[in-house]
C-alpha cells in the first residue's frame, strides 16, 4: 500500500500528538499522519511540568479542563537537606513555597496525558496508524521522502513532504542521520519506580507527631515536586492522581554510587530510606511490580534538529538533566518550531534551518552550562543550594516565563537564551554563579563542613511572578551566595576534585 501525506510524525506520545494537533488546528488544510509504534501507551514516570510548560498546555494546547480533572495541580518546588540518616525528620533543612503558586504547573501522568492529546489529534483530523513500526526512512531534499513500515495490515508506504520525529529516546532520526552526540561532561544516570502506600506528607500523623513541621507551611507540601537532596544525588517525589507516587534517584557516576542488590525496585527503596524525610515518607511504601526502570547516560542530543524535510521535536532532539522539571519545556519549544517552519514554508516562506539549528545547539548549550556542570557537587548543601535556587528560578521567570506569557506564540517560537539581555548575559551570570557554587562545594567537603547549615533552617518563599518584583528574590539569592563566599573564603582549596561524599552527607 502507497500513501501520501503533507506530514509524517514518527511516534504519538506528547511530542508527536502535539505537533499532529496543533498542525491541523493551525494548518487544517495539511494531511497529517502519526505513526505510533504501540497499541497504548505504558505508564511512564511521573512528570512535572514548569510555568512555561504549563503556559504551553493550556495556552497553546487548551488542556485545562483536562488537566484539572485527570492530574495533580502542582504547588512548585521543594528541596529537602539532611547531614545524615538519623537526623530527626522536622529538623531537616527545607527550601519551597509558603503559599500556593500563581502560575499553572501540573504533576502529569505521562500515560493519561499522552493517550488524551493523541485522541485530540485525531479528532482534529490526523490520520493514527498504531501500532505501526517504521522500517526505514529514507529522507529526500528535492521531494517527499518514503517511509516504509508495517503494521497488522502488512507492510505499508508513506510519502510525505514534511518528516516529524517524536520517537522520544529512541531518537530515530538523529541516530539514523548520525547526529546524536552525548554530553560526558555530565554523567547521570536515573533509577524510578512507582509506589503505593506513600505516607501523606499532610495527614494526621505528621502533623500530630512533628507540630513545626505543621505550622511553619501554609501549602500543601504533598503537591509539590519534593526533593530529597544529598552529595552528587537527589531524588524527585512526585504526586499522581488516584493515590500512587512516582520516586526516582539522578546522581551523578563521579560522585555518588546507589545502593547495590539485584532488584531496581528494592535499590531505590533503600536509598529513599538513607534521608530522614525519606524514612517517614516511604517506611512503609511498596514499589509497584513490573514499574521498576532505569536510564544511564541521560543526557543527549542532535547535532542538529532540521533539514530539507525534517525536522526533530522533543526528547528525540535532546535531553538534559530532569532537576528543574523542564523535559517538556523543550518539547513546547521544539514543537513549536517545527509547526512555525511548516507552516511558513507551506505558504511558500523560506525558512533558514542552519540558524535553527544554531539557535537550538546555542540554547541546550547555554542551560547546560547556566544550570547543571558540576551542579551536582553542593545539591546536598541547604545554603549553596538555597542561592542557586533563588537565582535560578528568578532569572528563568525574568526570561523564559515572562516571555511564554507575554505573548505564547511568540514566546514559545524562542529558544531560551536567546538574544543579549535575558540570553547571553544571563547565561554567562548563571554559568559563572553555578561555577562558583560548585568550587565553594567542593573546598567545604574538603574541610569536612559540606552541609553544616542543613538542619533546623526552612527557605519558605511567597512565590514568583514574571515581573519586577522577582528581582527581590534573585538579589536575595545573591546575598546568599556572597555570604557563602565569605565563609568560604579561609577554607583550604582542595588538592583534587572529589570523588565521593564525605562524612557528614548522606
Amino acid at each position: 500500500m502507497q500513501e501520501s501525506y503533507d506530514v509524517a510524525v514518527i511516534g504519538g506520545a506528547f511530542s508527536g500528538a502535539a505537533t499532529a494537533l496543533l498542525l491541523r488546528r493551525e494548518v487544517p488544510d495539511l494531511r497529517v499522519v502519526v505513526i505510533e509504534r504501540s497499541a497504548h501507551f505504558d505508564r511512564k514516570v511521573g512528570e512535572a511540568t514548569t510555568e512555561v510548560s504549563g503556559c504551553f498546555l493550556t495556552k497553546r494546547l487548551a488542556l485545562t479542563h483536562h488537566l484539572c480533572h485527570h492530574h495533580v495541580v502542582k504547588n512548585g518546588l521543594r528541596f529537602w537537606f539532611s547531614r545524615g540518616s538519623e537526623d530527626d525528620f522536622d529538623r531537616c533543612g527545607e527550601v519551597g513555597a509558603f503559599y500556593q503558586v500563581r502560575l499553572p504547573s501540573y504533576q502529569v501522568d505521562r500515560e493519561v496525558l499522552d493517550e488524551h492529546v493523541l485522541s485530540l489529534a485525531k479528532e482534529a483530523g490526523a490520520d493514527v496508524w498504531r501500532p505501526a513500526k517504521v522500517a526505514s526512512i529514507e529522507i529526500s531534499e528535492a521531494g517527499p521522502s518514503r517511509l516504509k513500515l508495517r503494521d497488522a495490515g502488512g507492510e505499508r508506504e508513506v510519502f510525505a513532504r514534511w518528516v516529524i520525529d517524536a520517537s522520544g529516546r529512541a531518537t530515530l532520526l538523529a541516530r539514523r542521520l548520525e547526529l546524536l552526540r552525548s554530553l560526558p561532561e555530565h554523567p547521570t544516570n536515573a533509577i524510578w519506580a512507582r509506589f503505593r502506600n506513600v505516607r501523606d506528607w499532610n495527614g494526621y500523623d505528621l502533623l500530630s507527631r512533628f507540630p513545626s513541621y505543621a505550622s511553619s507551611c501554609q501549602v500543601s507540601r504533598a503537591s509539590a515536586t519534593n526533593h530529597l537532596t544529598g552529595y552528587g544525588w537527589w531524588c524527585w517525589i512526585i504526586p499522581l492522581r488516584g493515590g500512587d507516587y512516582s520516586a526516582g534517584l539522578v546522581y551523578d557516576s563521579r560522585l555518588y554510587s546507589p545502593p547495590k542488590g539485584a532488584c531496581l525496585g528494592d535499590r531505590l527503596k533503600t536509598h529513599l530510606l538513607t534521608h530522614p524525610v525519606g524514612k517517614e515518607i516511604f517506611m512503609d511504601a511498596e514499589y509497584i511490580e513490573g514499574d521498576v526502570k532505569a536510564y544511564s547516560a541521560l543526557p543527549y542530543y542532535a547535532v542538529r534538529i532540521a533539514g530539507a524535510g525534517w525536522q526533530i521535536v522533543g526528547d528525540a532532539a535532546a535531553f538534559l538533566d530532569p532537576l528543574y522539571s523542564q523535559g517538556l519545556d523543550y518539547c513546547a519549544w521544539t514543537v513549536s518550531a517545527a509547526v512555525d517552519r511548516i507552516r511558513r514554508e507551506d505558504r511558500g516562506e523560506s525558512c533558514d534551518l542552519k540558524d535553527l539549528n544554531e539557535r537550538f545547539s546555542r540554547s541546550y548549550r547555554g542551560w547546560f552550562e547556566a544550570l547543571y556542570r558540576d551542579k551536582y557537587h553542593y545539591l546536598g548543601d541547604k545554603e549553596l543550594m538555597t542561592a542557586a535556587f533563588l537565582m535560578d528560578l528568578g532569572l528563568f521567570f525574568f526570561g523564559p516565563v515572562r516571555s511564554v506569557l507575554r505573548c505564547p506564540r511568540a514566546g514559545f517560537a524562542e529558544f531560551p537564551f536567546e538574544g543579549l539581555l535575558d540570553g547571553v548575559i544571563v547565561s554567562r551570570l548563571m554559568a559563572f554563579y553555578n561555577q562558583r557554587l560548585a568550587r565553594i562545594a567542593q573546598k567545604r567537603q574538603a574541610a569536612g563542613v559540606y552541609g553544616s547549615m542543613n538542619l533546623d533552617s526552612r527557605t519558605l518563599l511567597k512565590g514568583f511572578e514574571p515581573n519586577r518584583h522577582v528581582w527581590k528574590l534573585i538579589l536575595r539569592g545573591v546575598r546568599t551566595w556572597l555570604r557563602a563566599e565569605l565563609r568560604s573564603f579561609f577554607l583550604p582549596a582542595p588538592s583534587s576534585a572529589p570523588v565521593g561524599p564525605p562524612a557528614s552527607a548522606v
